[in-house]
């Protein structure tokens, strides 16, 4: 093991930080539909959610009123990962997202996970995904394919 490795298996994805325009409709959109916690707000600065005891997961931090909307070829995030416990909460994640009309992007069978696309209100693209047991990840010829699921049924 390189000294590089040792110091690699001692990290973890600890946060993300969010920018969006209002705050308000982050958290109707984080808290309400995603079922996040808000653990701290600061006026006119940023909000900060959790899943759990966790400080924070996910924070949103203000931007100016006409600041841009993520694009679809730009530099930067191309979306957030949150992972389910089961295809059946994807499922009724899904079916919460589409009542109240939130954009689903696309519907995917990657092969190791299962998963839903969708856009927060400011256009911020999120998955919710789930890992399936049909053969572990690192016996399949190519780790993620994309092909569309119907999580309707």
């Amino acid at each position: 093991m390189t000294e590089t490795d040792k110091h690699q298996a001692h990290l973890k994805l600890g946060h993300v930080v969010l920018k969006m325009r209002d705050l308000e409709k982050a958290k109707g959109f984080y808290r309400d539909i995603l079922g996040l916690k808000i653990t701290e707000e600061r006026e006119g600065f940023g909000v900060f959610f959790r899943f759990h005891e966790y400080h924070h997961d996910i924070a949103v931090f203000k931007v100016d009123d006409d600041a841009g909307s993520p694009e679809q070829n730009q530099v930067g995030l191309s979306h957030l990962a949150l992972v389910a416990d089961s295809l059946e909460t994807v499922k009724a994640m899904y079916r919460r997202l589409k009542e109240h009309n939130v954009p689903i992007v696309r519907t995917v069978d990657h092969g190791v996970t299962k998963s839903v696309y969708f856009k927060d209100p400011e256009g911020n693209e999120l998955e919710i995904y789930c890992d399936v047991a049909e053969k572990p990840w690192r016996e399949v010829d190519t780790i993620i394919k994309a092909a569309h699921i119907d999580l309707d049924s």
